[in-house]
């Protein structure tokens, strides 16, 4: 996802996360404040639950598995949310499945597989560890069962952008942050909407535009998180069910809901869901567009009209 060009609004865009960040508004004054926000918010998300800083929270709570640790409202948030999109999804949304990442390859930042290659295989490992995960709120405690290790990579992104624009105060004008193509909006959009171009990765060109004027948009496909060891192409998105990457006709899955984060596990539940996918989305009164591998589009829900990528503003 892509944010279009218009002449109304100031964008800006930078590397965090192993992804690009994008923050645009309808006033440009207001620019660099937002930027300066949605840049704390970054280092606050990558603190908290990066598995790849040997600083981060998460890794502190991964220490001393079996036993209530003291873990920040934002951990808590983060990891109540994979809980209940884990239940919502029957297991298909997992946080618990950094074992089969890690055997998949994926032991690194993105940015270190690419220039270095994956990791060594290892014996896949289904998910389902979330159900033994115990949350003391009231305490503000978090007990990880032994052998139960976190990746957040699945909400981390949504998580991110809802945090950023629910925390910037009260700005008048309309603002919206994406992180890799998943992106929210808040506040008076731009005439027409904010226009959001859809293609098959971030850097590659947009095969359509939607116009987004509130909630949230994520995609979920291959993209750039692939990689190959002896000769096989494996990719980020594990089926907790195997242990294994997911097999899927779609070659991305897109889906407009009302937070970054709903859109984030549902486009990616959707897309591991195959054939089953569109009506699963339906069920959960969420909109959709599924792009097949030969190009072919389907969209349910009450998807957003499209128009082509070369129309104007």
């Amino acid at each position: 996802m892509t944010v279009v060009t218009q002449e109304t609004v100031a964008s800006t865009s930078f590397p965090a996360l192993g992804s690009e960040i994008t923050v645009a508004v309808t006033e440009p004054a207001r620019l660099d404040q937002v930027v300066g926000h949605v840049r704390a918010c970054v280092d606050l998300v990558d603190r908290t639950l990066s598995r790849f800083r040997p600083d981060s929270e998460l890794r502190r709570l991964e220490r001393r598995p079996g036993e209530p640790q003291p873990a920040s409202a934002l951990f808590i948030e983060a990891l109540e949310r994979s809980i209940m999109a884990a239940a919502a999804s029957n297991g298909l949304f997992d946080p618990t499945i950094r074992d089969a990442l890690e055997a998949a390859g994926y032991d690194r930042s993105i940015e270190r597989i690419e220039a270095e290659g994956p990791g060594p295989a290892r014996l896949p490992r289904p998910g389902g560890g979330w159900t033994g995960i115990r949350v003391d709120r009231a305490n503000r405690t978090v007990t990880l069962p032994p052998g139960v290790r976190l990746d957040f990579g699945g909400i981390g992104k949504g998580l991110l952008v809802d945090l950023a624009l629910r925390t910037l105060g009260n700005l008048t004008c309309g603002m919206l942050v994406s992180a890799g193509g998943d992106l929210a909006v808040t506040g008076p959009p731009p005439q027409g909407g904010w226009r959001c171009g859809i293609a098959l990765t971030p850097d590659a060109p947009d095969e359509a535009v939607v116009r987004l004027t509130a909630g949230a948009l994520a995609t979920s496909g291959l993209g750039r998180r692939q990689w190959t060891r002896e000769g096989q192409v494996l990719h980020h998105l594990i089926d907790p069910r195997t242990g294994r990457p997911g097999v899927s006709r779609w070659q991305v899955v897109t889906v407009a809901a009302g937070s970054c984060v709903v859109a984030e596990v549902a486009a990616k539940v959707a897309w591991l869901l195959d054939d089953d996918g569109p009506a699963w989305v339906v069920r959960r009164g969420l909109a959709g567009r599924f792009r097949d591998r030969a190009g072919a589009v389907v969209t349910v829900g009450g998807w957003p009209a499209e128009s082509s990528a070369g129309e104007g503003a």
